[in-house]
């Protein structure tokens, strides 16, 4: 162990390779990445959801960002609904199934509220009704910086009896 050192006192080769290394990962750096996130909807998963959902087989209401009376969901309306929850948090919306540009912490806090949505009791309550495998949609994270790229999000899915509704 190294001794303790004075303030002022030059780094040791150990801790200028920690401060070299965290220069990489700078704020000005990770905000200079533009990421995008995809949304590619299940239709099949999303019709049986809706339908589930509007029926009197769930006893409970519909989460808040839900904007259309039970009975009348729509597909395009839950999926724009799914969407306008997302873009609260999100830097914009590119197109109907996409969110950016985002920075590293809107990228972040969009995925956090993929798991609220996940995890709220009425989503979960209408999951458990549908075929095993169902599930809203894929989710796909695109970056710039210089280039682009674009993978899975590897969402995981949460703890069992619960479903996992995002992939």
């Amino acid at each position: 162990m190294e001794p303790m050192r004075s303030y002022g006192d030059s780094p040791t080769g150990y801790e200028s390779g920690i401060i070299k290394d965290s220069e990489l990962l700078s704020p000005p750096i990770l905000e200079s990445i533009v990421f995008g996130v995809t949304v590619q909807w299940d239709p099949k998963s999303i019709s049986a959801f809706v339908e589930v959902a509007n029926s009197t087989v769930v006893a409970m209401d519909p989460p808040s960002w839900v904007t259309q009376p039970r009975g009348q969901i729509t597909d395009t309306g839950f999926m724009s609904d799914v969407m306008s929850c997302l873009l609260e948090v999100a830097g914009g919306l590119d197109r109907e199934n996409d969110l950016a540009p985002n920075t590293f912490l809107q990228s972040f806090s969009i995925m956090n509220r993929f798991g609220h949505i996940e995890a709220d009791p009425f989503v979960q309550t209408c999951m458990a009704k549908l075929k095993p495998g169902a599930y809203f949609a894929a989710i796909f994270v695109r970056y710039e910086c210089p280039g682009f790229g674009i993978q899975s999000a590897r969402m995981s899915g949460p703890p069992r009896p619960s479903r996992q509704v995002f992939q």
